[in-house]
């Protein structure tokens, strides 16, 4: 009984300072609101000790998981993320398809955001690599708008563009170097027949598609469409670093810009999380030796 006692006052205690609420916790502790509910009651009927046990091991990780150190500093000064909203800007108001591309971590995905979150008018979707096909992006799309993606690619680019028609809206497609040929002709019709803008973003792989190879001319009618392609780069000057990771010293910042622009800033960024973690557990102040010495840790 003791046990259960402990792991009532402490999900309660869990609850009341964290800000999670019963549902959160049933969903991520595979249990039912109702037997959470109880159990906090003292009204449960089942194995309480079975609960306690289950709900204890859920609190170990969890707690860890809310006091994770996450910097969440945003510098809108950062060059890339200029030109990043730049492009994007281009492409709403002259309902133009653009191109961005460039090294993984190097913010694009975080400005598109910060764009979408700054604007209206904006239909944000994210391809995979379940979403290859014209039906898949299209139905994705549909989903994003509000409507039923349902039908072949032929009914839902019927439907869309006749929803899109003359609004001057801005399609953003992240991870766009996932479509297929079929899929971003797709796009480029909705572009044509909608007069929406469109953004595609991702790595080099799309660009390299058409510009070079043996297909690349196969991507001719999308390439010549695109007359912005900005290239986003994993190069940073200390002062952008300085914005971001304010807390640090000179040498720290060194580090972190060193990692930045070898490996990605979405690196540094984890990097700079993990040593904050070790430090504050640890009740030391982070310095470059400390850092030096984790980087090495990590590999």
């Amino acid at each position: 009984m003791e046990k259960i006692e402990q792991v009532r006052a402490d999900l309660n205690d869990f609850i009341q300072h964290s800000g999670y609420t019963q549902k959160q916790i049933a969903e991520e502790s595979s249990l039912s609101i109702a037997t959470i509910s109880h159990f906090l009651n003292g009204t449960y009927n089942g194995d309480n000790q079975k609960i306690a046990n289950t709900l204890d091991k859920y609190l170990i990780v969890t707690k860890e998981r809310v006091h994770t150190y996450k910097t969440d500093i945003f510098y809108p000064e950062l060059e890339n993320t200029r030109a990043v909203i730049y492009a994007a800007h281009y492409a709403h108001t002259k309902c133009e398809m653009v191109l961005i591309r460039g090294d993984s971590g190097a913010g694009k995905t975080t400005a598109l955001k910060l764009y979408t979150e700054q604007n209206t008018g904006i239909i944000f979707v994210t391809a995979n690599a379940s979403t290859k096909s014209a039906t898949s992006i299209l139905s994705m799309i549909a989903e994003a708008t509000g409507k039923q993606p349902n039908g072949s690619s032929k009914i839902l680019m019927k439907m869309l563009v006749e929803y899109l028609r003359d609004t001057r809206k801005l399609i953003i497609i992240d991870e766009a170097d996932h479509l297929t040929l079929n899929a971003l002709q797709a796009v480029r019709n909705l572009n044509d027949e909608a007069h929406v803008g469109i953004v595609l973003a991702g790595n080099n792989k799309l660009y390299q598609q058409m510009v070079t190879g043996k297909r690349g001319y196969e991507f001719d009618q999308i390439r010549t469409r695109i007359f912005l392609k900005p290239c986003i780069i994993n190069d940073y000057s200390l002062d952008e670093i300085a914005h971001i990771f304010p807390e640090c010293d000179e040498k720290v910042q060194a580090v972190l810009l060193r990692i930045a622009i070898e490996e990605s800033l979405r690196e540094a960024k984890k990097l700079y999380n993990f040593c904050k973690e070790y430090t504050a557990s640890r009740h030391i102040a982070l310095n470059e030796k400390i850092m030096m010495k984790l980087m090495k840790a990590v590999g």
